[in-house]
């Protein structure tokens, strides 16, 4: 059999924390988060984090049908995770400007984000390079028999240096 069955990786648990821009990041994985960090709380493991990317691709054909070249533009990456619980940071997320006593038109916030995924003393995170915007990815229903969830789906924005995560992780992940 080719291959080595300790790459595979089963992340067992995660988390996604949320900052302000002007958040400081972790210096090592070792570290901890900053107190300027909140976390999002209980998320969805059978959801897990999803990444997306989409970007416009367009072939060039020379005269016979040949395949001359592919351009590529307008690269964008998203990352969706599911919050399981109600609390301040969701509720800013779900309705960023809005109080207790009033919802206001939400209009997302720019904000550093974190993703973190854990087995045994294997971790991994990536944080946000420059920010990102999260917005509500679907229907959120409150009902008698499910938990109440609300998707998230977080756009990732890069540095003008074209970097969209700084990657922190142990051996192995």
């Amino acid at each position: 059999m080719a291959g080595d069955p300790t790459n595979a990786a089963l992340w067992t648990d995660a988390d996604v924390y949320v900052g302000p821009l002007t958040a400081v990041n972790p210096a090592t994985i070792d570290d901890p988060f900053p107190s300027e960090w909140d976390l999002v709380g209980l998320l969805d493991g059978d959801d897990g984090f999803t990444e997306s990317r989409d970007e416009d691709v367009d072939d060039k054909y020379a005269w016979g049908g040949i395949l001359v070249r592919t351009s590529r533009a307008h690269f964008k990456l998203t990352k969706s995770f599911t919050a399981l619980e109600d609390n301040a940071t969701t509720r800013d997320l779900l309705w960023p400007g809005s109080t207790d006593s009033q919802i206001i038109v939400p209009r997302p916030a720019q904000v550093k984000m974190a993703f973190e995924v854990r087995e045994d003393d294997k971790i991994k995170r990536l944080i946000t390079a420059q920010y990102a915007e999260v917005t509500v990815d679907g229907d959120i229903t409150e009902n008698e028999t499910d938990l109440a969830t609300a998707k998230f789906v977080a756009t990732i924005f890069p540095t003008s240096g074209k970097v969209l995560f700084i990657r922190q992780f142990t051996a192995g992940a």
